[in-house]
């Protein structure tokens, strides 16, 4: 069984929404029995809803977030998770820094899904560009899984 943590600031947009797109693709290609998958914040509250708008935004990509509720990072998650995908530098660098036995398993979701590295805005401070932060973040995740495939199966033969 494959673990894979998404990551972002409130857990409330970009990691939910990630993280279901990626079932929805598991799914798509016969994969979702091996792969557990979760999301959580770096800088939030746990046990709170997702807004309306987050919802929305999801379901306009064929993407159902309705019963995700946030949660707050931690050691436990992480050492549970073969694979961290983040969705800032600064979530990488912060992480890395408060728990350095995962520093090898986080990655830029940029960076594994697009080969870049690039910050993935936050569509909670981002309200005009939302929509489109959400498609690109969904689209990249759709032609992206091959990539974070390949990292897991790299990690479990390292294992």
């Amino acid at each position: 069984m494959n673990n894979i943590l998404f990551v972002c600031t409130g857990n409330q947009y970009r990691s939910p929404i990630a993280a279901e797109a990626f079932r929805r693709q598991l799914l798509r290609d016969g994969r979702a029995a091996q792969w557990d998958v979760q999301s959580a914040g770096t800088w939030t509250t746990t046990g709170r809803n997702a807004p309306r708008d987050a919802l929305e935004l999801a379901r306009s990509f064929d993407v159902n977030i309705d019963g995700h509720v946030t949660r707050m990072v931690d050691a436990k998650m992480l050492a549970d998770s073969d694979i961290i995908l983040v969705m800032e530098q600064g979530h990488r660098e912060s992480l890395q820094v408060e728990f350095p036995f995962a520093r090898k398993k986080i990655h830029l979701i940029s960076k594994v899904l697009d080969g870049m590295d690039y910050d993935i805005p936050d569509p909670a401070s981002a309200r005009s560009e939302a929509r489109e932060i959400i498609h690109d973040l969904v689209a990249m995740i759709r032609a992206g899984c091959a990539n974070i495939y390949r990292i897991a199966e790299s990690a479990q033969s390292v294992a």
